[in-house]
């Protein structure tokens, strides 16, 4: 389990470097004939080479160009999805200290999938349904969620999600006098969506989840809550 907590933070912060890290100039090349041109800069000197969104590549002297402006970069494979089917799925740790009654530390890997319709910038709804893997405790979450985008412009579009529901407990009872329960559930946060193609993309997320469960042993039922900060990355269209 550690290990796996762990190469998923990695992948998060790799894909997260990666995104971030590009440092490509998009500009507008003015033509002395008039023309204005936009696309990746690749060289300036001693001739302009720049990519166009086709991919292919275009060459000017410098003497045929009378200047370069930085121009913000858009996507032309890029469409926002104004409403309609959404889909995501999403994995990650649920990480926080956390000890059970018995003394194991609690740590957890979170699995969710999640369907459902999107009816406008702000506001989309659906059904989820996962797993939550705890070392002592086992869950299947079936939560409402609701979704909303921050922006609606550009690549990048920062999200909230707020989610509520019931997990069920999928613990084997491997001791008689031992039953385990399921109880409520909720998670709430912040993301990022980062589009590919048309309106899939990436995604990365950090928030607040809580799972309430119940241990009955030799007649007698415990109260157990896990609360934990959830960390996950998956894809959406």
């Amino acid at each position: 389990m550690k290990n796996s907590l762990t190469l998923t933070l990695l992948f998060i912060l790799y894909f997260t470097a990666c995104t971030f890290g590009q440092k490509n100039r998009y500009v507008r090349v003015f033509l002395k004939n008039g023309s204005i041109m936009k696309g990746t800069l690749l060289e300036e000197q001693p001739a302009v080479r720049l990519e166009i969104f086709d991919k292919s590549i275009l060459t000017f002297l410098t003497d045929e160009v009378e200047k370069i402006e930085n121009e913000k970069y858009v996507n032309p494979n890029i469409r926002y999805k104004q409403k309609g089917f959404v889909h995501y799925t999403e994995l990650g740790p649920l990480a926080m200290s956390n000890r059970a009654s018995n003394g194991v530390t609690t740590s957890a890997f979170s699995f969710q999938t999640t369907n459902g319709y999107k009816f406008n910038q702000w506001f989309y709804t659906g059904f989820g349904l996962g797993a939550d893997l705890y070392a002592v405790q086992t869950f299947v979450p079936a939560v409402v969620s609701i979704r909303g985008d921050l922006t609606r412009t550009g690549d990048k579009l920062p999200f909230y999600f707020i989610e509520g529901g019931h997990g069920f407990n999928a613990t084997s009872n491997d001791v008689d006098s031992v039953r385990f329960g399921g109880g409520p559930t909720m998670a709430a946060g912040i993301g990022l969506k980062i589009l590919f193609s048309n309106n899939t993309g990436f995604t990365i997320s950090a928030g607040y989840r809580f799972q309430r469960s119940s241990v009955q042993q030799s007649g007698i039922e415990k109260k157990e809550d896990f609360n934990r900060l959830t960390l996950r990355a998956g894809f959406s269209f």
